[in-house]
């Protein structure tokens, strides 16, 4: 591999890294699995990385098959952000906002960019992009493309998708293309190219036209298809005939490009917001409580599991304030509601009818339109955070679980059921969620140095997928399969389905280079060999809250 290395350094700008501690950096991400790469690449520039595909396709056509796996900063849950090839790095180098034009609220960047930067930047201009994940300190505006972020507002704001406008990206074969909104006209010659990328337009175009019975019968039978399988094909299909690629490399991993450039819609900033946090009897409760502010059209609404207070109590001695404790103790749930009205008169109308309605269902109820308050209210929240870095005696609360959605109705009904199956399989979790998107989150613990613990694993995550799909809601509900949850797709998506998403896969990456072992052709029995024995959040420890 040191000739491959030494190969491609003399023909790159950017460096070409063999070294073993650096290569067990990147042999892990945020999820459960870990796989070695055999180099890592550093890009300088777009070129760089059409050299590198190129490289690899050529190695392909000759039998020696190299995958190529873009990178952000590793925060994916899922697995995506590894490959046992060639790691592309994006965050060293390729990581700067290009142009900024205020007037459209239009920003050009480089994948590489830190979400965190970014807005920072942006608020400077009075802008922010709204999709802004959890995990937006540390992780990338690319893997956010990568993995369609949303946010703690997407009900307000939509998802990642909703706010790209157009994709600079590199094909398998190394060949660059511009992705928008093109015309019937404009399309007809892109489907007459000899290129992979007309090779491309030509597999799109037969399978919105010949699986469009397939698609029609998907995407009315499941909560939100873009969820589960990855693209929304009714995106790319545009009126008169035209097609507009751009969502179909958001969401999907790298799978079908890899993006170099991006050009995304901002909106104006509103910083000033006010918070009310209320403790709850039950979930039920909480559950109730949000439906009764819901016509008053929060911002985001969010309730927490009591059992992370109890956790966080135990282990780090964090308690919640008086206020919001049930009869002197943890509550079984908090709920944290945000208005980001812009009048200071909307904002306090706001805080006094939801503190009415809420009134009818809990006394333990802390409202704040004061930054420094809303910031400690908010800390409340990040008490997920000192949950996802336990680790004691080998067992550590872990990321094996992708988020999930179900119909809102429902919702605390499967957070009963879901801790029910937990109690079955005998597996300790917490649980948090979105109120308004129906989206759940876990953090179950296991000691995957046992044997025992990596089959519990296999056997809750196979029933708690199942119930989901039984509701009609998404197994990926932020982000996508991966490598992990990619097996358990076939339970929500038919095969037929499955099938086309192969198929375009299939036209524009025909030697399979491209994050090989991602969303499809995912071989569920290697995944064991994968699961990582010594499970952590080392990497991201220093971009976590503090309480």
């Amino acid at each position: 591999m040191n000739k491959v290395a030494s190969y491609l350094q003399s023909h790159l700008s950017g460096e070409v890294v063999v070294n073993e501690s650096v290569l067990r950096h990147f042999s892990t991400d945020a999820s459960v699995l870990s796989i070695k790469p055999q180099l890592v690449v550093y890009p300088r520039t777009t070129n760089d990385i059409r050299k590198v595909a190129r490289f690899a396709w050529q190695l392909a056509e000759r039998g020696h098959g190299l995958s190529v796996t873009a990178r952000g900063n590793g925060s994916d849950m899922t697995g995506a952000s590894l490959g046992n090839g060639m790691i592309v790095a994006m965050a060293a180098h390729m990581n700067r906002i290009l142009e900024i034009d205020t007037k459209q609220k239009l920003v050009r960047l480089q994948p590489g960019l830190n979400f965190k930067s970014l807005q920072e930047t942006l608020n400077t201009h009075g802008l922010f992009l709204p999709p802004q994940p959890e995990s937006y300190d540390y992780s990338t505006v690319g893997g956010a493309i990568a993995n369609n972020s949303r946010s703690l507002r997407s009900y307000v704001y939509g998802s990642m998708m909703d706010w790209v406008d157009q994709l600079e990206v590199v094909l398998a074969n190394g060949e660059a293309i511009q992705t928008g909104a093109l015309s019937k006209k404009e399309v007809s010659k892109k489907l007459g190219l000899t290129t992979l990328e007309g090779e491309l337009y030509r597999a799109v175009d037969a399978v919105l036209n010949d699986g469009d019975e397939v698609l029609s019968s998907y995407y009315g039978s499941v909560r939100s298809a873009v969820d589960a399988l990855g693209v929304d094909l009714t995106r790319v299909q545009q009126k008169g005939g035209g097609l507009d690629l751009t969502s179909l490399f958001i969401g999907t991993q790298g799978i079908f490009g890899i993006v170099t450039e991006a050009i995304v819609r901002v909106s104006a900033y509103q910083p000033d917001a006010s918070m009310i946090v209320v403790g709850f009897r039950s979930i039920e409760d909480a559950y109730d409580a949000s439906q009764k502010i819901s016509n008053l059209n929060p911002s985001m609404v969010d309730v927490v599991d009591g059992d992370f207070y109890d956790f966080a109590a135990k282990h780090h001695g964090f308690e919640l304030p008086d206020e919001l404790k049930i009869d002197g103790g943890t509550p079984a749930a908090v709920l944290f509601i945000e208005t980001n009205e812009p009048s200071d008169k909307k904002r306090s109308k706001f805080i006094k009818k939801a503190t009415k309605a809420l009134g009818e269902y809990s006394e333990a109820i802390v409202s704040s339109d004061d930054f420094d308050e809303r910031e400690k209210l908010w800390s409340y929240r990040q008490v997920t955070a000192l949950m996802a870095n336990y680790t004691q005696g080998g067992k550590a609360a872990t990321t094996a679980v992708s988020s999930v959605s179900v119909p809102s109705e429902t919702l605390h009904q499967f957070i009963s059921s879901t801790k029910e199956l937990a109690t079955k399989h005998r597996v300790e979790i917490s649980v948090w969620a979105h109120m308004q998107s129906g989206i759940v989150k876990l953090l179950p613990q296991f000691d995957l140095s046992k044997l025992g613990d990596r089959q519990r694993l296999l056997k809750f995550l196979d029933e708690y997928y199942g119930s989901v799909v039984k509701l009609q809601g998404s197994i990926c509900a932020e982000g996508n399969a991966g490598r992990l949850q990619a097996p358990y797709m076939k339970k929500q998506i038919p095969t037929e389905a499955l099938e086309l998403f192969a198929q375009i896969k299939k036209a524009c990456d025909p030697h399979n280079i491209l994050n090989t072992g991602t969303l499809v052709d995912v071989d569920s029995k290697k995944l064991v060999d994968n699961l990582r024995k010594d499970f952590s959040l080392d990497h991201f420890a220093d971009y976590m809250p503090r309480l």
